[in-house]
């Protein structure tokens, strides 16, 4: 008995060492698969008329009408994307929310 015991410990050790570095995969997509891209719609919404304003307010909401992509890129900082669902700071010139 004592012959076989030190060659059974070691024997145990090895298979609990090779059980243990062989953890289980996790499952993931099948490879050769991409993830579906971003839809990002290239429409843009359309700022109101800057002549149904006056002073800087005016000025603010003529260059959303110019520059309507600039400010799509742009977050908002007001907490409107909270409040009123806008996803970016040229959402907030489609109404009177950027005049007040």
């Amino acid at each position: 008995m004592r012959k076989i015991l030190p060659h059974v410990i070691v024997w145990v050790l090895g298979l609990a060492t090779v059980l243990w570095a062989e953890a289980p995969k996790k499952a993931g997509p099948p490879a050769g698969t991409k993830p579906a891209p971003a839809v990002q719609s290239s429409i843009l919404p359309t700022p109101l008329p800057a002549d149904q304003f006056q002073g800087r307010v005016r000025e603010a909401y003529k260059a959303a009408n110019e520059i309507p992509d600039v400010l799509a890129g742009l977050a908002c900082y007001c907490g409107c994307d909270k409040s009123h669902g806008h996803r970016n700071l040229l959402d907030c010139f489609v109404d009177d929310h950027g005049a007040g």
